[in-house]
C-alpha cells in the first residue's frame, strides 16, 4: 500500500503539525479576542498576532462530508471509496480530515480524533461516534 501523503508544515501551520507529531491536537487562542485557530499568523477576527496554545478536546461534529470514488493520488487507490469531511471542533475551528467507521455519516454526526501514522508523522482523522 502506498504511504499516505503528508503535507509540509509552513510557518502558519508548524504548531498544528508539531502537536500532531507529538500525538496531540492543539489550538491557538488569540490573546486579544479569544478566537480559536488551528494554524494562524494573524487572527482573522481581530488581527491579533499573539496566541496561547491549548489542548483541544479532539471532539467535534461533521460539518460537511464527501465520499470519493476516484483516487487523485496513488496512496488512495487501495482505500477507495474514501470518506472525508470538514469537522467542526468543540473549540470552534474546522478542518478537513478522513472520517473513519462503518456507520452511515450525516451532518451533525459526533466524532473523536484518531491519529493516523504516515511516513513517521501523524495525520488527524476522526472516528464517527453517533449520528444526530
Amino acid at each position: 500500500m502506498t504511504p499516505l501523503p503528508v503535507p509540509e508544515a509552513d510557518l502558519e501551520s508548524q504548531h498544528f503539525f508539531a502537536a500532531l507529531d507529538d500525538g496531540q491536537l492543539k489550538i491557538l487562542r488569540c490573546d486579544r479576542c479569544g478566537t480559536a485557530h488551528l494554524a494562524v499568523l494573524a487572527c482573522n477576527a481581530c488581527g491579533g498576532t499573539t496566541f496561547s496554545s491549548e489542548d483541544a478536546s479532539g471532539l467535534g461534529v461533521v460539518y460537511s462530508f464527501t465520499r470519493t470514488h476516484i483516487a487523485h493520488h496513488p496512496a488512495f487507490t487501495d482505500r477507495l471509496p474514501f470518506l472525508g469531511g470538514i469537522v467542526e471542533l468543540e473549540e470552534g475551528p474546522r478542518l478537513f480530515a478522513p472520517l473513519l467507521g462503518d456507520q452511515p455519516v450525516a451532518i451533525g454526526t459526533t466524532v473523536a480524533l484518531e491519529l493516523l501514522p504516515a511516513e513517521g508523522r501523524n495525520i488527524a482523522a476522526f472516528r464517527m461516534r453517533q449520528a444526530p
